[in-house]
């Protein structure tokens, strides 16, 4: 991954909120981090390296012995939902390169 484009994954990663995945602010630097991706000819990021970069930036919370389990699978499954998310928007953008 560029350095661009982790910068990027890193800043949405920090912010987010991900017990509520989507909010406005949140999906604009996703968005950022995509476009990165895109550009740089990062088409096929893995789900370890998407995963690893966001892991590091996240506080602990899945980590937290006082979290319940429905929470730390809501965040894993919000943190899944947005590596989708990554893999749709670089298909979408691919579809209509060059046109």
């Amino acid at each position: 991954m560029s350095p661009q484009t982790k910068s990027l994954l890193e800043k949405f990663a920090t912010f987010a909120n991900w017990n509520t995945v989507g909010l406005p602010s949140d999906m604009e630097r996703f968005r950022e981090f995509v476009i990165s991706a895109f550009k740089n000819g990062e088409y096929s990021l893995s789900l370890d390296e998407f995963l690893g970069v966001v892991n590091s930036c996240v506080k602990n919370t899945e980590a937290d012995y006082d979290m319940k389990i429905s929470d730390k699978k809501r965040i894993l499954s919000s943190k899944m939902f947005m590596f989708n998310q990554y893999e749709d928007g670089i298909k979408l953008l691919r579809k209509y390169e060059g046109k």
